[in-house]
């Protein structure tokens, strides 16, 4: 890694370590360069404001197109389920989770998540076209859907603490869109002791 790099990843990680725990509307290029040990003038050689480096951080954050389309044509090959085949996906995710946490959390970037969707969305609908898939306008909204209920389960997770252990957590998810969330709210409505 050259030394320009190492600066550029310094500021970045400085800047991750500040927004963490303040507001981006709190956090100022001083308080970045000091952190990192450079002067301000060493940051506009890299970035023109706090904004850059959080839109850099948020797109290093979407899964690419191949671990997205990988899980989606391994369906056959799974006998249908998706699940079985998101490993990397899962992978990536946990290993950003921390980052992830942050974005989507209370005092995160609310845009995130929107472009978090907006993107994966996209990905998949490109897909959708390619194999000239009929009602392709009714994926869509089972992708949001079904998008929208993994950010939100995971925000509860992480608002929980993690209490729910994430083996237990995900065969939960798997059951919910295997079985469906009314066949399942009805069941445990009923299951009294």
């Amino acid at each position: 890694m050259s030394q320009r790099d190492v600066t550029r990843n310094n500021l970045i990680e400085a800047f991750w370590d500040i927004y963490k725990i303040k507001p981006l509307s709190k956090i100022t290029v001083k308080e970045i360069t000091d952190k990192a040990g450079y002067n301000r003038g060493t940051f506009y050689t890299y970035f023109s404001d706090i904004n850059e480096i959080l839109t850099l951080l948020k797109e290093s954050l979407i899964p690419t197109r191949d671990m997205i389309i990988a899980p989606l044509m391994m369906l056959d090959k799974s006998g249908g389920n998706i699940f079985e085949t998101l490993e990397r996906t899962n992978d990536f995710v946990k290993k950003h989770s921390d980052k992830i946490a942050v974005l989507i959390g209370p005092e995160g970037d609310p845009s995130f998540v929107h472009e978090f969707k907006m993107r994966i969305r996209m990905i998949i609908m490109d897909y959708v076209y390619e194999l000239k898939i009929k009602e392709p306008e009714k994926i869509e909204y089972i992708i949001e859907y079904q998008l929208s209920a993994l950010i939100g389960m995971f925000q509860l997770w992480l608002e929980k603490n993690g209490e729910v252990d994430e083996i237990i957590l995900g065969d939960f998810v798997e059951d919910i869109s295997n079985q469906g969330v009314t066949t399942m709210m009805t069941a445990m409505l009923n299951n009294k002791e």
